[in-house]
């Protein structure tokens, strides 16, 4: 928000004890109560910002840690040392820094500067606290700087209040530009203005959108999704901290210029999971598949430590059925966190951490065989400084994992805070911050690594951008604020290269801040990266492998294994045919050093399915049981060449109910199909007979006297029927239809050898018929024509 001193979250030490871990939530709808478009931001008159009004500064919303968690802090202070920690620098040389010049600085008089930007094809466009300004790439400002609020010039409820953030939407080449207005503050309603321009070119035209929140939506951070814009705060009413918000915005109807682009919003309650700040994830490069879930993710400060992930299911055209939950939980390396503030070198003011909450962004990319996740937090290093943990998330097979964590901290006097991460095409991580400590002024360096790099390492040398020239001697209400983030983005026209973006000070001052922007690759950088084209296989098919070397002397070899063994190749981009799931393995010489790196390829098999034996029923059976089995399947259906029905055509086990056109034919063939399970494609059918035989005089369960005529047969209104049977004994006479349907009904007791019966056939209609005779365990089948 505005900041002149600090906004943050009162916390009491309570908040970092046990929490729910689950929710219900209900999802909330709202249109934005303004819509219009823009002029040319090149065609608006050019204000410059000018010195803020600082009449309310003592009345912004306490944003500062209480006593107890004060406390807290120094309770574990280096109680419990970082076992994940990297206390040295890495060892590559990074590439030399590509641009490197000066961006805004503090001619509004705000502190912090919450400076963030990123890069379009051809500009870069960064924003502080409460002003932009637009770049080419060589550094020259082009556009700027303004007030951020110019953007919205002429809409009503508008605020220059800072809290801003650019985003550039590489998949619809389209710009998306947000700050709060709080017009009505304390009291409320609040307004987040957002504009999307209209084109790839920010100097162009936006639609402009206004929304309505009754809570103060603070410390807004947005990203982008393939089906919306996602955006998370911190909310505030009178009373303080009540929650967080999590909005998604119709990112296809505002990209439409729709004046009615929906936002759905869920309201989590203060402490709903023991997070204090969440962040939505950030899509760089192409977007994951269709109904992929927008991730929002947070860090829970006390015990038990861990790193939630939220997925939120937005649905535009039935927005009650939006969901936001299947809270993920993933175990951290335990952390303490630093009390005592960043050193500087000449004074003893000490900077704020801002530890209590991840720092932006939470960056997404989608590769071939995985989806990775990468953001950071300030911990405490040991011996007064502070560190910076990262984490990267993977995602195979549908679940999230931590793939690497660590904390940066090399061994020397320094804290280095205040991070941004990002990942580039080729699987690099880069990691910016703020370097400050008894001999060092604040300063603005980088770090990173190649995807194939030993794993919770950053392996390039630490790089300053620009060395701090003096410190901030600014003090508020106690604190002295820094940041409150910075930006670390993917250049979407050079995907290896990176920009980063933050504060330092030219000379002492006590809050004249200026922003340095710096891009910088590690392209030279030797490291190799594995790949294959599919990742996921059926039995029989095969893969690309291939292996892109990157820097070192240009001379390449390489050489391919696999786990489990039996493929080897010397060539860059082998062909492979795997039986089974497996790990190839590609060392990569450059004829002074070999790097490694890994391509697992996952094998589908070929689904098997038995339709069952052939069979043989009578010609008055009703139903035919089917019993089929079948593995590796999507999905099954049965089938029949006949006119019979299923009771379940879909079920392994289901029931056949023969039609008059099978017991015509003599039978039908049943076929059972199954389709492949993905990746396999295609579909195998497995075939069952069913002979329907009319049983005539053939005796089941054993021979015996059980015998009988029918007289006259092909008969008309009569038949008689001459039976011989054991004296003694019960029967059962039955005349049936061709589908079993039983048309006259005889019980049968004698005496004598031989009985006989006259059945009236009236009102019968012309057809095959069947006479059976059961008698105990015995039973005769004859037909029987009526004309």
């Amino acid at each position: 928000m505005k900041h002149y001193l600090f906004v943050a979250i009162s916390l009491i030490l309570g908040m970092n004890g046990a929490f729910a871990q689950s929710f219900s939530l209900k999802p909330v709808a709202a249109k934005p109560v303004y819509f219009d478009v823009s002029p040319p931001l090149r065609d608006m008159v050019l204000v410059k910002p000018g010195l803020a009004d600082r009449s309310i500064k003592n009345s912004v919303v306490p944003n500062k840690f209480g006593s107890d968690i004060s406390a807290f802090f120094r309770q574990r202070h280096d109680e419990h040392p970082d076992a994940s920690q990297q206390n040295r620098l890495g060892t590559l040389t990074g590439d030399t820094i590509i641009s490197n010049f000066e961006g805004l600085s503090n001619v509004a008089g705000y502190v912090p500067p919450d400076t963030y930007g990123e890069a379009g094809p051809n500009h870069y466009f960064q924003v502080v606290n409460c002003s932009y300004a637009i770049y080419n790439k060589a550094g020259n400002q082009i556009f700027g700087p303004a007030p951020n609020s110019s953007v919205w010039n002429g809409m009503p409820n508008n605020e220059n209040s800072g809290d801003a953030v650019v985003l550039y939407d590489e998949n619809a080449d389209r710009w998306l530009f947000t700050q709060f207005s709080l017009t009505n503050y304390p009291y409320g309603p609040f307004y987040q203005m957002i504009a999307i321009s209209q084109t790839g070119d920010p100097m162009g035209s936006w639609y402009r959108y206004q929304y309505e929140f009754t809570a103060m939506p603070d410390y807004p951070k947005f990203g982008i999704w393939p089906d919306a814009y996602y955006m998370s705060s911190n909310d505030f009413t009178m009373e303080g901290w009540v929650g967080n918000g999590a909005y998604a915005y119709d990112r296809a109807a505002m990209l439409a210029g729709d004046p009615d682009a929906l936002r759905i919003g869920f309201s989590l309650s203060a402490g709903s999971a023991g997070f204090i700040t969440l962040y939505p994830s950030d899509c760089d490069g192409p977007f994951p598949v269709t109904g992929t879930p927008n991730y929002f993710g947070y860090v829970k400060l006390g015990a038990p430590q861990n790193f939630g992930i939220y997925e939120f299911h937005a649905d535009f055209t039935n927005p009650g059925a939006s969901t936001f939950g299947n809270l993920l939980t993933l175990d951290v390396t335990p952390f303490d966190l630093l009390s005592d503030g960043i050193t500087q070198k000449n004074t003893n003011v000490r900077l704020e951490t801002l530890q209590d909450r991840l720092m932006y962004r939470f960056q997404y990319r989608n590769f071939s065989d995985h989806a990775s996740m990468v953001i950071n937090h300030t911990v405490n290093a040991g011996s007064g400084r502070a560190g910076i943990r990262w984490y990267e998330f993977r995602n195979t097979s549908g679940a999230w994992s931590i793939y690497q964590q660590s904390t940066y901290a090399p061994a020397d006097d320094n804290s280095r805070w205040m991070g941004s991460i990002a990942m580039d095409t080729a699987g690099s991580i880069a990691l910016g911050f703020s370097a400050s400590g008894p001999n060092l002024f604040p300063s603005v360096c980088y770090t990173g690594r190649k995807k194939s790099d030993p794993l919770n390492t950053m392996t390039i040398t630490e790089r300053t951008i620009v060395p701090g020239g003096g410190c901030q001697t600014g003090v508020w209400s106690g604190r002295s604020r820094w940041g409150d983030y910075s930006g670390m983005s993917i250049d979407p026209a050079s995907p290896t290269t990176f920009w980063f973006t933050t504060e330092y000070y030219g000379q002492t001052s006590v809050s004249n801040w200026q922003t340095r922007i710096a891009s910088f690759t590690f392209d030279n950088v030797f490291s190799s990266s594995a790949s294959a084209t599919p990742t996921v296989l059926c039995t029989g098919d095969s893969t690309q492998l291939e292996s892109i070397a990157y820097g070192g002397s240009g001379n390449y070899t390489y050489s391919w294994s696999s786990i489990p063994q039996g493929f080897s190749s010397n060539l860059k981009n082998p062909k492979a045919t795997p039986s089974d799931t497996t790990a190839y393995i590609v060392a990569v010489s450059d004829g002074i050093t070999t790097r490694h790196d890994t391509v697992r390829i996952s094998v589908g098999p070929l689904p098997v399915a038995s339709a069952g034996n052939d069979t043989t029923v009578c010609q008055w059976t009703t139903a035919v049981d089917l019993t089929g089995t079948a593995s590796n399947y999507k999905h099954l259906v049965w089938a029949s060449d006949g006119d019979g029905t299923f009771s379940d055509r879909y079920a392994l086990s289901t029931v056949y109910y023969p039609g008059p056109q099978d017991k015509q034919n003599g039978g039908a063939q049943i076929d059972l199909v199954v389709f492949a399970n993905d990746p396999c494609e295609g579909k195998i059918f497995s075939y069952k007979n069913i002979t329907i035989d009319p049983c005539t005089g053939m005796e089941e369960m054993k021979e015996g006297t059980l015998d009988m005529t029918v007289v006259p047969n092909p008969a008309r209104d009569r038949v008689v029927i001459t039976i011989h049977m054991p004296p003694q004994q019960q029967a059962r006479l039955l005349l049936t239809d061709s589908e079993g349907k039983v048309c006259r009904s005889v019980t049968l007791s004698s005496t004598a050898n031989t009985v006989v019966r006259e059945i009236d056939l009236s009102g019968l209609s012309s057809g095959v018929y069947f006479v059976r005779l059961n008698a105990g365990t015995q039973v005769t089948t004859q037909r029987l024509i009526i004309q």
